[in-house]
């Protein structure tokens, strides 16, 4: 048994790479090939290859490295949300792009990373994506607070409101507050000397008591209700 569940937990994350430019392209996968967690699935050059691939495959992370066209390319989530609803995405962007990032995160992105970060966040950020976490830069998380953001989970129940959380246990209040601060439930466990599978009994807990359906909307609602000092990171890239 302990063997079958170690196996289950070294199984690598399936990734397929959308990048404009063939030496990207190859860069890309070169670096996740050579993470023993990663399985790169297809790494491709256009759009439609991309959804005909992620039809065909269906990995766990799509990474998407758009330098051409970002803003208009970035309607590729459209396409994304239709043949593979739960697949996560991350984005790899340059300093000066035209993406708009709170359109993408709308439509289902969980990942932001620059171009100008290091080849090991990048891996990083490809794992916690796929393990259901969510990365975004503090200049990001700035202006969700400020439009009142909602996600794509949380924009199908546009009528629900946050409640206020005063039923909120002290316990789960430090995990809101962890989880604002941008740990993941492997970090919230071992800061709290819990097991991960109480964590995740807190976190459900805490959706139902606070009507919040995902992680990001978590972390935002932790920042609006100061559970954690402002301007603190939901991660940093």
């Amino acid at each position: 048994m302990d063997a079958f569940l170690n196996n289950i937990s070294r199984r690598k994350t399936k990734v397929t790479v959308l990048a404009t430019y063939n030496l990207v392209r190859h860069s890309l996968q070169l670096l996740l090939d050579s993470d023993r967690e990663i399985s790169v699935l297809d790494v491709v050059g256009t759009t439609s290859e991309l959804l005909e691939k992620v039809s065909q495959s269906s990995p766990d992370v799509v990474l998407l490295c758009l330098m051409e066209n970002e803003g208009k390319n970035i309607e590729v989530l459209h396409g994304l949300r239709k043949i593979a609803s739960q697949i996560k995405v991350v984005i790899l962007s340059s300093p000066n792009s035209s993406l708009d990032q709170p359109e993408a995160l709308k439509l289902g992105v969980t990942g932001i990373i620059g171009t100008h970060q290091s080849a090991k966040t990048l891996i990083r950020v490809i794992r916690q994506v796929a393990d259901g976490e969510v990365w975004l830069n503090q200049k990001l998380l700035t202006q969700l607070l400020d439009k009142g953001f909602n996600s794509a989970e949380s924009s199908k129940s546009k009528n629900k409101a946050f409640f206020r959380g005063d039923d909120l246990t002290n316990r789960e209040r430090e995990v809101v507050g962890m989880i604002g601060l941008g740990l993941n439930n492997k970090e919230i466990s071992e800061k709290m000397f819990i097991s991960a599978a109480t964590v995740r009994h807190h976190l459900s807990s805490i959706y139902g008591k606070l009507n919040v359906e995902d992680r990001l909307n978590l972390a935002i609602y932790a920042h609006r209700q100061q559970i954690v000092p402002p301007l603190q990171p939901v991660r940093t890239n």
